[in-house]
């Protein structure tokens, strides 16, 4: 009688935890879960020249969204000496939708140029490293050479 109750009281202690979700409790370390959401890391770079090739210094270019996307906003950084930028910029972005601007700040100290836009139809975007197929997606070059006309 007694290994009869000991045996009934165990099915039913089985049936009322199988209820409570403790069914899976012996595959510890299986399944595991992960919280978070995909992101890549990316890098804008690229020159800009005058339409005789030469490089263009203290030229502000301003890397923005399109406007439906309020996630964050703009950023600006400026030319160097032989006209190159280049910053890393925020993990959680979409590929799409970019808009590189151009604008000459710094009246005539290098020349006077026009303004140019760049979408993101213009720009090169490159994977320089693939994603782990979890969390993240890799490692992305956004690559957005100008060159602007002189103001007259």
């Amino acid at each position: 009688m007694k290994a009869a109750l000991g045996k009934g009281w165990k099915w039913l202690l089985g049936i009322f935890m199988s209820l409570l979700g403790f069914s899976g409790c012996g595959k510890i370390g299986i399944f595991r879960e992960e919280y978070g959401s995909p992101y890549a890391n990316f890098k804008l770079l690229g020159d800009v020249k005058d339409m005789k090739g030469n490089p263009i210094r203290g030229i502000r270019v301003v890397y923005d969204r399109l406007p439906e996307d309020e996630t964050w906003g703009k950023d600006t950084l400026y030319t160097d000496p032989q006209g190159h930028f280049e910053k890393d910029l925020p993990d959680f972005m979409r590929m799409t939708g970019t808009v590189v601007r151009f604008d000459d700040v710094d009246g005539e100290a290098n020349g006077s140029y026009r303004s140019k836009v760049l979408t993101d139809q213009e720009i090169e975007i490159v994977q320089t490293k693939k994603g782990d197929k979890k969390w993240f997606e890799g490692a992305f070059t956004i690559k957005a050479d100008a060159v602007l006309e002189e103001d007259n």
